[in-house]
C-alpha cells in the first residue's frame, strides 16, 4: 500500500511540474499588457495562471486574483473592473456606428 501511495504521489508531482513548465512558456496577450496599471511582471504572473487576455481577466473574481503573488484586494478589483469596462465600451462603439 505504501509503495502504491508513493508511486501515485510521484506521478502527481511529475504532472504538476510538467503543467508549471508549460504555463511558464505562456505569454500574455497584447491587450492584457496594454492595460493601465499592468506591469509586464504581473501580466506574466497572470498568464502563468491561465489569465492570458483582458477578457480572461474580466472573468475573474477578486478572490481568484488574490492567489497571485503580491496582489492586493483593491488593486485586483480595479483591474477586473477595468477589464470589464472594455466589454461595455466596445458595445457602445458598435451602437454608435
Amino acid at each position: 500500500v505504501e509503495e502504491l501511495r508513493s508511486r501515485a504521489q510521484d506521478v502527481l508531482i511529475t504532472r504538476e511540474i510538467s503543467r508549471e513548465e508549460q504555463l511558464d512558456k505562456v505569454e500574455p496577450a497584447q491587450d492584457l499588457l496594454e492595460m493601465e496599471g499592468m506591469s509586464a511582471r504581473l501580466a506574466y504572473l497572470l498568464a502563468g495562471r491561465g489569465i492570458i487576455t483582458r477578457d480572461d481577466l474580466a472573468e475573474q473574481s477578486v478572490d481568484e486574483l488574490l492567489e497571485v503573488e503580491g496582489m492586493e484586494p483593491d488593486f485586483a478589483g480595479e483591474l477586473i473592473m477595468q477589464a470589464r469596462a472594455a466589454w461595455f465600451d466596445d458595445g457602445d462603439e458598435e451602437d454608435a456606428a
